[in-house]
């Protein structure tokens, strides 16, 4: 997809996308469980905030798709 430019859309002119294997390498080193706790804190404060109104975002239903599963 980097390849082909079908993230082009999604950032600024002149961004400079990393190399794949600039991803994977930090991908190894990432620390998960960190991560994890600062998805569960952003997820708290957007419920303390009533960012999530009758289960949508400002009125839109969400979803994310991580390239294997629906959530």
């Amino acid at each position: 997809m980097l390849k082909e430019n079908e993230f082009k859309k999604l950032f600024a002119k002149g961004t400079k996308l990393p190399q794949i294997d600039t991803i994977r390498d930090t991908l190894k080193v990432i620390d998960l469980k960190g991560l994890s706790n600062i998805n569960k804190s952003i997820v708290k404060k957007a419920i303390e905030n009533k960012t999530f109104r009758k289960g949508t975002i400002d009125g839109y239903t969400v979803a994310a798709i991580d390239g294997t599963k629906l959530f």
